[in-house]
């Protein structure tokens, strides 16, 4: 009986805490002339399922850091095109996975800057540090270095075949429901919209374009997004240079301490030793998800194995 009445209450809660978020960042994004961040906003992202979360909420422990977990909102009244699971409603321009600077000019750069200082202010505390988690980021590197063109950037990369099975499963299970979006889903959005805005992003950028018609399953989809993701970053990656910060999962799994620490430094975070030890204690080894093997079309199979190859990570894909 209570889980049949929070299945019907919560996903119209949820649309109210969203539509609240949105009303409250396009208010932010109207002032006028927000001063710029010291330090930098630092950023965190890579494929969906990557361990992001996790490693966002360690650093949302950190008393000097005020950390945004992936503000939708933010980015929609800053660059409506960000919403590709058109999680406020359709944007009649169209939504985009892939974007790049292209997408922003000056008013975008001072609406962002008064949308993190309104959270500043919000937080009680203007001096703490901002790190933002947003995994579709991954493909927007060109984007973020124009909003904030100082900003440092992490990217967590993990294991593709963990990857794409995990996003089969929270695809297929779908229990993040939200009222008065049709046909929603909690990993490709609204009616697939999501699905959709990549295959038209990676197809108009001549990622797979010959083979993105032949991906039927999520696990093939997931794999479509997981590729894009890595070759964006590794095409961005000598243009950034020190800007940009990789770490594997599975290092930061096993080696917590000293990888937490690099990206402390990174972001200009002090690692205390307190804290590096609660994020020791939060951290364990990845997990493996089981699953199929992962079958894609020839050039898809191809990158895929070779960013594994790449990384060092195991397991491989095989052809259709």
């Amino acid at each position: 009986m209570i889980n049949s009445i929070l299945q019907k209450i919560l996903p119209l809660a949820r649309t109210i805490k969203y539509g609240r978020l949105l009303r409250r960042a396009q208010s932010d994004a109207k002032t006028m002339h927000a001063p710029e961040l010291n330090p930098p906003i630092s950023f965190i992202f890579g494929c969906g399922r990557s361990g992001t979360t996790i490693l966002g909420k360690l650093f949302a422990a950190h008393d000097e850091v005020l950390y945004l977990f992936e503000p939708y909102h933010i980015w929609r009244a800053v660059v409506p095109a960000t919403d590709m699971i058109q999680l406020y409603g359709s944007y009649e321009s169209g939504t985009h996975c892939l974007m790049g600077d292209e997408f922003i000019t000056e008013t975008e750069v001072q609406k962002f800057k008064a949308c993190i200082q309104g959270e500043l202010k919000r937080s009680g505390n203007p001096q703490l540090s901002v790190i933002e988690k947003t995994p579709i980021n991954a493909m927007r590197i060109s984007m973020l270095n124009a909003i904030s063109p100082h900003s440092p950037m992490l990217h967590l990369v993990r294991n593709g075949i963990d990857v794409v099975r995990s996003i089969e499963r929270l695809s297929s299970t779908n229990t993040y429901q939200i009222s008065g979006k049709g046909d929603w889903n909690q990993w490709w959005g609204r009616d697939n919209c999501k699905w959709k805005a990549l295959a038209a992003d990676a197809t108009a950028n001549g990622m797979f374009s010959d083979e993105i018609q032949l991906l039927n399953t999520d696990v093939q989809k997931g794999a479509l997004e997981w590729l894009v993701s890595l070759k964006e970053v590794n095409a961005h990656k000598e243009k950034l240079g020190d800007a940009l910060l990789q770490v594997c999962y599975n290092n930061l799994t096993q080696n917590p301490r000293e990888q937490i620490t690099a990206i402390s430094n990174h972001f200009g975070i002090n690692p205390k030793d307190s804290w590096l030890e609660y994020c020791c204690e939060q951290l364990d080894f990845p997990r493996k998800n089981q699953g199929d093997v992962v079958a894609l079309p020839q050039q898809m199979c191809k990158a895929f194995n070779e960013f594994q190859e790449q990384y060092g990570f195991e397991g491989r894909a095989v052809l259709m």
